[in-house]
């Protein structure tokens, strides 16, 4: 993913949409609100994205997002305004998966939707799987001021989270 380092994250007219998550609301069904890219960046300095093939995915859901969650406080302590889950399903499946993953507010976590996969396509960080369809891989990246420092997408077998994993990118905070 090195050719990613160093290079200002690609905002163009790219939105993400998710369902705001907090502690008053209880099982209330809300509507998506969707966001550029490019707003959302220039109003948080520090921001780790992180990718998967889709909600409740059985290896994300166990060995990747869940440690994200568990450590926001720390992420937090280094710096991160907000982290990124950023998956190809829409906006509902994605605040269902957060929701069972146990995430009660998202206020320094987000479960967005990049519907088409049009974002992650033009990062690379895409994973084809069948004619003419694409997924979101599994990948991690840490932003800094529009900028991408860090970058790694997975590419050993579906079980395994290395180069995405939390403790890989509190490595390169």
């Amino acid at each position: 993913m090195s050719d990613l380092i160093n290079k200002k994250v690609p905002t163009e007219d790219f939105q993400f949409q998710y369902i705001s998550i907090s502690p008053q609301d209880g099982d209330a069904c809300k509507m998506p609100q969707a966001e550029s890219w490019s707003k959302f960046l220039s109003e948080h300095k520090t921001v780790v994205l992180t990718g998967a093939p889709a909600a409740f995915s059985p290896t994300c859901s166990i060995n990747h997002i869940p440690a994200y969650i568990k450590g926001l406080k720390e992420l937090e302590a280094k710096g991160v305004d907000q982290v990124v889950v950023v998956t190809v399903d829409n906006p509902f499946a994605n605040a269902a998966w957060a929701k069972s993953l146990g995430v009660k507010d998202t206020s320094h976590i987000k479960f967005a939707s990049d519907a088409g996969g049009k974002f992650v396509k033009k990062l690379g960080l895409d994973l084809p799987v069948a004619d003419g369809v694409s997924w979101s891989g599994r990948w991690a990246a840490i932003v800094k001021d529009g900028t991408i420092t860090y970058a790694g997408k997975e590419t050993k077998p579906a079980e395994e989270v290395t180069v995405s994993s939390f403790d890989s990118v509190l490595k390169h905070l």
